[in-house]
C-alpha cells in the first residue's frame, strides 16, 4: 500500500480467467504466486479479484496429457519475462549509480552484439 502510483495484484492460478500472454501489463502490478503443492490460499485469490487492489487471476496454459504443473520457478519466469515484454523491458534498463571506481565493471553496452 505505500507503493507510489496505481498498482495491482494479479493472481497466477491454474484456474486463472485471463492467459498471461492476453492480459495487458502495467508498471506497478504485483505478480502473485502459490506454493507448487497448494497454489494461493483463498484469502490471496479474493485480495486479488477484489476491487481494492484486484487486478484478477491469471493461468499459463498447459497441454493437458502427463505434465500435472509447471514448476514454479518456470512459471514465475514466463510471466515475468511476458510482463518484461509488454512493458518494453524498462525495469530491465535501470542503470545505478555507482562509485567511480565501480565505473568499468558493470557493461552498459551489449558484449554480445
Amino acid at each position: 500500500m505505500k507503493q507510489d502510483g496505481q498498482k495491482r495484484l494479479l493472481a497466477f492460478t491454474k484456474r486463472g480467467t485471463h492467459i498471461h500472454s492476453d492480459f495487458s501489463y502495467k508498471p506497478g502490478d504485483w505478480l502473485v504466486f502459490g506454493s507448487e503443492t497448494k497454489g494461493l490460499p483463498e484469502s490471496a485469490l479474493k485480495d486479488c479479484s477484489g476491487e481494492a487492489l484486484g487486478g484478477g487471476t491469471i493461468r499459463i496454459p498447459m497441454v493437458e496429457t502427463y505434465v500435472r504443473c509447471l514448476n514454479l520457478s518456470v512459471s514465475v519466469g514466463v510471466a515475468l519475462y511476458e510482463a518484461a515484454r509488454q512493458l518494453n523491458y524498462e525495469q530491465l534498463q535501470y542503470q545505478p549509480d555507482l562509485p567511480e571506481e565501480a565505473q568499468g565493471l558493470f557493461p552498459a553496452e551489449d558484449i554480445y552484439g
